[in-house]
């Protein structure tokens, strides 16, 4: 499945159309709140919610992230180095409302090794995640054989390689049996590095589902 992600309010419409299977919403970068947004999506269309730290205080990202899912999205994200009350909170209202929690780990400027990447990986899971995603930034041939053994692990996960030579994890996600992949709209409306466009990773699964 694919996921489109949603940075500007102008997007949503396009989005919608675009055939993607899920859509986040980074509240973060769209500065509106749910309400004003979940009308313009069908019910058919699950939701991701991400609102990552920097613009907001906690106490207005959980308000934001809880309104979302009284709304009824589908899945939260929050990062795995939160608090633990903010976590808590979140996995509180997720339950609440039938929504799956995603603990995330990102680290933009390397991959870590194996061993770490494990206990990255069941850290997100001992802390309430229903699904692990691992975003790291990839810079070799060994960066993408760990995280494609974070597979071997049980447990839904979302991996994904950012930067230029994580691309291939984007692509096969679905493959290796990630709960769902992302990716953006078009050329500058990327909201991470090495992200492709939903029309470029449809042409590859074509393809590749054609040999």
């Amino acid at each position: 499945m694919i996921c489109v992600s949603v940075s500007h309010r102008n997007q949503l419409e396009k989005a919608v159309q675009s055939g993607a299977a899920l859509l986040e919403l980074r509240l973060d970068l769209i500065g509106e709140k749910p309400e004003k947004l979940f009308p313009a999506i069908p019910k058919s269309i699950p939701t991701v919610l991400t609102c990552r730290p920097g613009i907001y205080n906690d106490e207005e990202r959980a308000a934001l992230l809880k309104q979302g899912l009284e709304l009824g999205a589908a899945y939260v994200d929050v990062e795995t180095e939160s608090p633990d009350a903010f976590l808590s909170d979140i996995k509180q209202c997720a339950d609440l409302n039938r929504a799956k929690l995603i603990v995330s780990y990102h680290n933009f400027e390397r991959t870590p090794g194996l061993e770490d990447l494990e206990s990255v990986m069941i850290g997100c899971f001992e802390r309430g995640g229903d699904i692990a995603k691992i975003a790291t930034r990839v810079n070799g041939t060994g960066d993408i054989l760990n995280l494609i053994a974070l597979y071997g692990l049980p447990g839904q996960k979302v991996i994904l390689g950012m930067g230029p030579l994580g691309r291939i994890l984007r692509i096969l996600s679905p493959y290796l049996g990630g709960a769902f992949t992302f990716a953006s709209l078009g050329e500058g409306k990327e909201t991470a590095p090495g992200q492709l466009s939903i029309k470029e990773m449809n042409e590859i699964y074509k393809v590749i589902d054609k040999s």
